[in-house]
């Protein structure tokens, strides 16, 4: 009997012994926090791209009936870029061309040319009202300025080439309307009217040859643009 108690404790002994063991190489559970699912960043979400042609329906300039050559070019082109705030509202910034107007002949023994070109650089905002059968009507508003030059050229034997030029910024503003229709997920076509007046922008009328103030333009334009998604 007295072997059996000295058996026990020696094995007792032996389990106390190895617990440290056995709870050194015990790792206990590891929590981890639930990592938020990771979302790409979208560059240029939102923003747009676009480019425009036109024609200015406005009298020109220079409309001088008489023996004289006159050459109006009423094309215009534009780029820009712009931002969708929301759903229906949007704006741009653009820089167009807006056309020249040529007028040269001879009077009184002289030669003589002038031009006149215009530029602008416009804000603009829209609304888009709404979208049917892939239709998407607008209006809009904008404000910004005109760069005019208006370069005469003469010729009198006498003197010799005589130039005279003169370059203006006025402050503009435009009203606008048209519809786009998307093409695809990223292009759309536009196609509109604007209305383009420079109130304080001199010219020289040639029909009643005195300089007179105050342009507008009326223009039909249609162009693309790009959503960069």
């Amino acid at each position: 009997m007295r072997f059996c108690y000295k058996t026990l404790a020696a094995c007792a002994a032996l389990s106390l012994t190895a617990i440290p063991a056995f709870a050194a190489d015990y790792d206990p559970p590891i929590y981890v926090e639930e990592v938020p699912e990771y979302v790409p960043v979208e560059i240029g979400n939102g923003w747009y791209l676009r480019g425009d042609v036109g024609y200015d329906f406005a009298r020109p300039l220079y409309n001088w009936v008489g023996p004289y050559k006159v050459d109006n070019n009423r094309w215009s082109g534009s780029i820009g870029v712009g931002y969708h705030f929301s759903e229906h509202i949007r704006g741009d910034i653009t820089a167009s061309y807006l056309g020249k107007d040529d007028l040269n002949g001879r009077i009184f023994g002289t030669d003589y040319e002038a031009s006149h070109t215009v530029w602008s650089g416009m804000v603009n905002g829209y609304l888009d009202i709404a979208t049917v059968v892939g239709i998407t009507p607008y209006i809009g508003a904008g404000v910004g300025f005109t760069h005019s030059r208006h370069k005469i050229s003469l010729d009198p034997s006498f003197l010799g080439t005589v130039d005279l030029a003169d370059r203006q910024f006025n402050f503009a503003y435009s009203l606008m309307a048209g519809a786009s229709y998307k093409v695809t997920d990223n292009v759309s076509i536009d196609a509109g009217y604007t209305f383009l007046h420079t109130p304080k922008m001199d010219y020289l009328d040639t029909e009643r040859l005195e300089i007179r103030e105050g342009q507008q333009q009326h223009l039909l334009k249609v162009g693309l643009r790009y959503d960069l998604w």
